[in-house]
């Protein structure tokens, strides 16, 4: 495969488009490749791990291409992975800006100008070097233009003699195609300057470019931080009110009456609806004493027990957690928040809830499917 062998060589050459293809492709592939295997940590880390050496190794032909310090040829490639690793062990879409970093990176090496405008030829599909990729060329057909013009002359004398002759242009005095193409290459190189020395130059863009990405960073870090600890405001409110414990063990009792519409989901857990549309989340876990285990009414129970946790995503509120049959558990949530709810089940790739994670494989052809439940699919939520 000598497509790939060129993927991954090291000696080689990269204009600036193959370059900038690659850095698009390693860029967009991991955050498609992420967001579709998201319950697949493992498996996102080792595709992480593979672009980021695709991306290493043309990083390196880019500064063979222009001639620049071997310093640079793990930066994109370490920025890629470092990010890319924040992004996953963070589960939270925010995380995916992260990404500008290398994008960035790769912007800069673009602003330099090929230092083999000469051996331009010798390119194809944007790259140079021992790998042969003759097969990939494209044939040309070559069209021969007759440049010659036709001049009168005077009739000669012999009747064999031709009446006209061809004066044939010379070659020469058109311009070659190489010399035209070094001409363009020279003009992107001096955009390319132009651009970096611009940046180079000017402080203030360089202050507000870092303070964006230091800000970016921190919106990223606190949005993480607020999913993972949600506040005690609802918590302290509802503490503050001091309603009877009974009172809320009979309102939480209430919550669970009337379920219908049972839809048993893949990984191992059913839905139902209450009899407001309120879904509830049913499952099988450990054994433990029947009875509620959270209500956030009374703001009392097992706090991992608080919220539903979606990767890549917000979390909600339960309004009550039971147990039943010593190993049936129930979770009851707002009638306000089913469409959003279903659609997080639908669209994302996993759930935490009481300490169990579930998988939402196959979730979304599931909820489509149901008269009860495909409707808040296309609500807003």
């Amino acid at each position: 495969m000598p497509f790939l062998q060129a993927v991954f060589c090291l000696k080689g050459f990269d204009d600036r488009n193959r370059f900038f293809a690659t850095s698009l492709f390693t860029i967009l592939g991991f955050i498609f490749c992420s967001a579709i295997l998201s319950s697949y940590l493992a498996v996102s880390f080792v595709i992480l791990l593979l672009l980021t050496v695709v991306l290493t190794c043309s990083a390196k032909r880019r500064l063979h291409d222009a001639k620049l310090n071997k310093n640079w040829q793990l930066v994109p490639g370490g920025l890629l992975l470092l990010t890319g690793i924040l992004s996953l062990l963070l589960e939270n879409s925010g995380s995916y800006y992260l990404l500008i970093l290398p994008l960035l990176s790769t912007i800069l090496l673009l602003t330099y100008p090929s230092k083999k405008i000469k051996e331009k030829n010798n390119y194809i599909l944007g790259y140079s070097g021992p790998v042969d990729l003759s097969e990939y060329k494209k044939k040309t057909v070559a069209i021969k233009t007759h440049n010659q013009r036709i001049e009168p002359t005077l009739v000669a004398d012999g009747a064999n003699e031709q009446l006209y002759a061809y004066d044939t242009v010379t070659e020469q005095s058109i311009i070659p195609n190489d010399t035209f193409d070094a001409e363009i290459d020279g003009k992107q190189a001096d955009i390319g300057e132009l651009i970096r020395l611009k940046f180079l130059g000017n402080r203030k863009i360089q202050l507000g470019l870092i303070t964006s990405i230091a800000l970016i960073f921190i919106g990223v870090l606190v949005n993480s931080a607020l999913n993972v600890n949600p506040t005690e405001l609802d918590n302290t409110n509802n503490a503050a009110s001091n309603k009877p414990q009974v009172l809320a063990n009979n309102v939480s009792t209430s919550l669970f009456n009337n379920k219908a519409h049972l839809l048993a989901m893949p990984d191992n857990f059913n839905l139902y609806l209450s009899e407001y549309q309120g879904v509830i989340i049913h499952w099988q876990a450990d054994q433990v004493a029947n009875g509620e285990l959270w209500s956030q009414l009374s703001s009392t129970g097992d706090k991992s027990c608080q919220i539903i946790k979606f990767n890549k995503g917000s979390s909600i509120r339960p309004l009550s957690v039971l147990v039943e049959n010593d190993s049936e558990y129930f979770a009851s949530f707002s009638p306000l928040d089913s469409a959003e709810l279903i659609q997080a089940l639908a669209f994302r790739g996993k759930f935490s809830l009481c300490g169990y994670s579930f998988s939402l494989k196959g979730s979304q052809a599931v909820l489509g499917k149901h008269n009860q439940y495909a409707p808040f699919l296309e609500q807003d939520a």
